[in-house]
């Protein structure tokens, strides 16, 4: 039988930022994964790395194009670690464990460059711009905010739509037709991973992180000094 797993409590994929050349662990549930006989990491469809616990191997591979190489660490638990992280390491990373089932525990990675962070004080609007040169060339743009489409921009149906799942954007999203994306009134929820996808022949990403800081107001109160004649 198969059931599949995802790696929060509640039916989501879990989602993972990390800064461009920084350390990131994929960390299964300890429980779950502790009685399989055979884990293994893949990364898209391409193991990268395999517990064998009747062989007491543990292994890792090079990945596509030799990208994970030198840089992979894998314990007896399953976690994963990924060393000196790269953009192209975001993805979807998918942990199987096998025994008399088999379960699926999901990572989305996103890794995302210090120069595309963007910070704003509460309340404040953050525009989002995209790379002219790499955003003239689509068919179809797409923001997401934690894996979840926020905006789309359509050219081939001339279209443009903002969503609002959750409730947490209602009225304060701006898209115009180059991809920007605007936030206004924002809020301390609305920090995050923000990802542009642009869809031609193939598929790029543009990663932002957002930090929205908290103003805070202190009040000093001066004690009133009278004077006397």
């Amino acid at each position: 039988s198969t059931r599949c797993v995802f790696g929060v409590d509640t039916d989501e994929m879990k989602s993972v930022s990390v800064m461009k050349g920084e350390s990131v662990t994929l960390n299964p549930d300890f429980i779950e994964v502790q009685k399989y006989l055979l884990l293994q990491w893949k990364f898209g469809s391409t193991r990268i790395a395999e517990v064998n616990k009747l062989a007491q191997i543990n292994s890792t591979y090079d990945g596509p194009d030799g990208r994970f190489r030198d840089r992979l660490k894998l314990d007896q638990t399953g976690s994963l670690t990924i060393t000196n992280t790269s953009t192209t390491d975001s993805g979807l990373y998918q942990l199987m464990g096998v025994q008399k089932e088999t379960i699926y525990i999901i990572f989305n990675v996103t890794v995302y460059e210090e120069e595309n962070s963007v910070s704003v004080m509460e309340g404040d609007p953050v525009t989002l711009n995209p790379d002219v040169t790499e955003i003239q060339k689509y068919l179809l743009i797409q923001w997401m905010f934690e894996s979840t489409r926020i905006a789309e921009v359509n050219k081939l149906t001339q279209t443009s739509y903002t969503y609002d799942a959750d409730g947490r954007f209602r009225d304060r999203l701006k898209l115009d037709p180059t991809g920007s994306l605007t936030i206004t009134n924002t809020r301390t929820t609305d920090s995050g991973l923000y990802q542009l996808a642009i869809v031609n022949r193939e598929t790029s990403y543009m990663d932002y992180k957002v930090i929205i800081h908290r103003c805070y107001v202190i009040l000093l109160q001066m004690d009133e000094k009278k004077s006397t004649t």
